[in-house]
């Protein structure tokens, strides 16, 4: 479904669209969902529509939902602001972005997806563990909240998101990477065959 040599799926959607001054190119977040839906391919929407649908039946509530994706959004955009908490959010992105699938013919399941199997959650659920703020937003963000958010993930079933969702924080919010660190996440990331590219975007974080 999707090419995991970089980032993808709503993490990817947070970092590449939803950057500093956005707004001076779409007027609402749902006019810039629309250019997403009609400039990318059917296979770059499915893998969005995939985590989407994950997260929005995921046990997290709406503000836990809500906070993951502003930070991974680098603070630029809040759902909450529009009177979405993350929940709905989510939903919306799923209702704007289907009908591209529905025209190719492509339904998206969840089926099969949570992962419950300890040898892969468990080092997942480690390095969420050591999630930390060295850089906020102009709006604070609270790290135990965040933290916890992301050991919710795991604890759903859903370890590669909680993981891709640490990456993506770790970067907005500058979480201190040591070498030895790097290379766990290297390792609690094999199960979910992560290209290279993905892992890299942690090597400004760490030490000279």
């Amino acid at each position: 479904m999707e090419d995991r040599s970089d980032d993808f799926g709503v993490t990817a959607l947070a970092a590449c669209y939803f950057i500093q001054m956005w707004w001076a190119h779409h007027s609402t977040s749902d006019e810039l969902l629309m250019f997403v839906r009609d400039e990318n391919p059917v296979p770059v929407i499915e893998q969005i529509v995939h985590d989407a649908t994950l997260l929005a039946e995921s046990p997290l509530t709406g503000d836990q939902l809500a906070a993951l994706w502003t930070s991974a959004a680098g603070g630029y955009h809040d759902s909450r602001v529009e009177g979405r908490d993350g929940r709905q959010w989510f939903r919306r992105m799923i209702e704007v972005l289907t009908p591209k699938l529905d025209a190719a013919g492509v339904h998206v399941s969840t089926e099969g997806a949570l992962e419950f199997r300890p040898g892969v959650t468990e080092p997942v659920a480690r390095i969420v563990r050591r999630f930390s703020i060295t850089r906020d937003f102009y709006e604070p963000v609270d790290e135990e909240f965040l933290r916890q958010a992301l050991g919710d993930l795991v604890g759903a079933g859903l370890p590669e998101l909680a993981l891709r969702f640490f990456i993506s924080l770790a970067m907005t919010h500058e979480t201190p990477i040591s070498q030895d660190f790097h290379a766990e996440i290297g390792r609690a990331s094999a199960p979910f065959g992560y290209g290279v590219f993905i892992l890299q975007r942690l090597e400004f974080l760490m030490p000279e």
